[in-house]
């Protein structure tokens, strides 16, 4: 991109620059692709960018991206710190905190925790409260009316201290975990509550809930599962929900994938109206001769079609140890061979950010391997494909990656597989928000995305 074309973007207000640069593209003036063939990257919000009646962006703390290519993304200003942090809509300014919220009177945003949305602009969040009182400072909210702005269309749906449906009545909510949101408008809550036929302090449930676009609420609840509860499989009853944002998923068609602690061991739980196992620690896994060794802070996810995905840690050598799985067969693994980087190089690690399925299978990963060049070593791939990599994929008037967050917020991908949303700092220090678009056709040459030949030993069919 020349330097004309570059200082125009980057001196553009926030809300503008992503269309600008995008519309910069279909005609000609930025290259359609960046270094090493990749496709190319849209800047989303980079620090530095202004947020008006707020002030500039220092930091990048969560992301989501639906298949419209809408998008959200949480940030942090420096502004005064009592209200600094912000959610951006497609670069609007959508929620701040000490926003009044819908509630009880006096109730403010004091922080976000679960960023979602759904291939119809809507989200489900889990809020801590400020002006609420002890016990009662966090809630689920909803924003459902899209026609309303984010604000004022977001609706209190729980808020901590109410009674929690489906258990031993005047059990009380005490907190909640990551919120999911799907197209049916459903959502998904791991929900800590103190229920008094439960002997321990604090228990846990999981929940389906829908609410209402106007009135807020929980209109219908579904008990997926509390603990105590004897899953099939098992001889006694469950001890724990993963809690982690990563260890459960909601999809398209209302199914839910979880991890669970059960005595002596941790498991992956599928729920369609009816339990299966997935898989269990002690459990011969898709790798033969090995078995699962742990599932802790694994991370896993389902698609509408009930293609699931997931990480755990096999038994055995520990240089091939952590294994990637879809559909109950391996995936990728530590210690596969990646080749056509430049070289032949041995993948050694995953991070921890997320593992996410889109409707067509595919499978968004991140990888670390052993180039002695350690400004190279790690990207983001669907599949065997090689989306960005550090130290070579460039951001068009940027600059080049120097650093992929492959951490529990890094990056996510829309349900179509289309979009890929990912946190990184650039060459120079600047940190960011973007987007990579693969198309409207996602069109492949043999088997991979243009330009690239990237692969690894047994490579994905």
């Amino acid at each position: 991109m020349d330097s004309t074309v570059s200082h125009y973007l980057e001196t553009r207000p926030l809300a503008r620059r992503a269309l600008e640069t995008a519309a910069l593209l279909s005609i000609g003036l930025c290259s359609a692709a960046t270094a090493g063939g990749f496709p190319a990257i849209t800047p989303l919000v980079v620090e530095g960018d202004s947020v008006p009646g707020v002030g500039l962006v220092t930091t990048i703390d969560n992301l989501a991206v639906n298949d419209a290519g809408d998008w959200l993304v949480e940030a942090d200003t420096d502004a005064d710190p009592a209200a600094d942090s912000v959610l951006l809509r497609d670069g609007a300014l959508g929620l701040r905190e000490g926003d009044p919220l819908d509630g009880p009177a006096g109730i403010e945003l004091g922080s976000f925790d679960s960023v979602t949305l759904n291939d119809l602009g809507q989200s489900g969040f889990n809020f801590f409260l400020d002006g609420a009182a002890a016990g009662e400072d966090s809630s689920v909210h909803a924003y459902l009316d899209t026609a309303a702005p984010l604000l004022t269309g977001t609706v209190l749906v729980v808020q901590e201290g109410s009674e929690a449906p489906d258990l031993t009545p005047g059990t009380p909510l005490i907190g909640f975990f990551d919120v999911k949101i799907n197209d049916l408008e459903q959502l998904l809550v791991t929900a800590s509550v103190d229920d008094p036929a439960i002997p321990t302090t604090v228990d846990r449930a999981l929940y389906v809930w829908t609410s209402d676009s106007g009135s807020g609420g929980i209109v219908t609840s579904t008990l997926i599962a509390a603990e105590g509860d004897v899953l099939p499989g098992q001889a006694a009853g469950l001890t724990d929900f993963g809690t982690g944002p990563h260890e459960t998923a909601l999809s398209d068609a209302g199914d839910v994938l979880f991890a669970v602690d059960v005595p002596g061991a941790d498991a992956i739980y599928l729920w369609d109206g009816g339990f299966s196992e997935v898989a269990q620690e002690g459990d011969p896994s898709p790798v033969g001769g090995r078995s699962w060794s742990s599932l802790t802070g694994t991370s896993l996810d389902l698609n509408a079609a009930g293609q699931e995905t997931y990480r755990g840690t096999l038994d055995g050598d520990p240089a091939t140890a952590t294994l990637l799985v879809r559909d109950g067969a391996k995936l990728v693994q530590e210690g596969d061979t990646l080749g056509a980087i430049g070289g032949v190089f041995t993948l050694t690690g995953f991070g921890t950010g997320p593992l996410e399925i889109s409707d067509g299978g595919e499978v968004l990963w991140y990888g670390d391997w052993d180039d002695p060049d350690t400004d190279v070593d790690t990207g983001l791939f669907l599949d065997d494909r090689l989306l960005v990599q550090e130290g070579v994929t460039a951001v068009p008037g940027l600059g080049v990656v120097d650093t992929l967050r492959g951490v529990t917020d890094g990056y996510h991908m829309s349900n179509d597989g289309r979009y890929v949303i990912f946190e990184a700092v650039l060459a120079g220090g600047l940190e960011g928000a973007f987007l990579l678009d693969r198309g409207p056709a996602l069109i492949f040459t043999d088997g991979f995305e243009s330009g690239d030949t990237t692969a690894w030993s047994g490579a994905v069919p």
